[in-house]
C-alpha cells in the first residue's frame, strides 16, 4: 500500500471502514472468498490446482483472475500490507465465527485458509498455480 493510501486508511480510528470505503470491490471479493471457503464452493482454478497438488491435511481455496485488473491490484495491496491483511483476517474470522487467513499466490492468485500455511505447505500450491498459468 502506498504511503498516501496508508495515511487515508490508518490516520483515523475507523481502519476497517476506511479499507471498505477505499477498496470496496476488494473488500467484497474477500468477503465472498471467505464465505466460499467455508461453504467449500468449487472453483475451476482451485480444482485444477488441487489435482496437481493432491491431498493435503489442511483445507484451502485458491482462486485466480485471468488478467491484471484493478481488483487484483487492490487485493495485492491489501494482502501485501501486513496491517490491512491482519485487520481483514480478524474481521472476517469474527464475522464468520471461524479463523480465516488470506494470502496471495502467483501473479493474481489468492488463497483462503483456516490457518497460516508453512513454506512446505504453500510451495506445492504456488508451483501448481504457476504451472497452470
Amino acid at each position: 500500500m502506498d504511503c498516501q493510501t496508508a495515511r487515508q486508511v490508518y490516520l483515523t480510528q475507523s481502519h476497517l471502514e476506511n479499507i471498505r470505503q477505499r477498496f470496496p470491490l476488494a473488500y467484497e471479493f474477500l468477503a465472498q472468498q471467505a464465505q466460499a471457503f467455508l461453504d467449500r464452493r468449487p472453483d475451476d482454478f482451485d480444482q485444477a490446482v488441487k489435482q496437481i497438488v493432491g491431498e493435503t491435511p489442511f483445507p484451502y481455496r485458491v482462486t485466480h483472475q485471468d488478467e491484471k485488473t484493478p481488483l487484483s491490484k487492490d487485493i495485492s495491496e491489501l494482502l501485501g500490507d501486513i496491517t490491512s491483511r491482519l485487520l481483514l483476517e480478524r474481521h472476517f474470522s469474527d464475522q464468520l465465527g471461524q479463523p480465516i487467513f488470506f494470502s496471495t499466490v502467483c501473479c493474481d492468485g489468492h488463497i483462503t485458509t483456516d490457518r497460516a500455511l508453512t513454506l512446505e505447505e504453500v510451495l506445492p500450491i504456488q508451483c501448481a498455480a504457476v504451472t497452470l498459468q
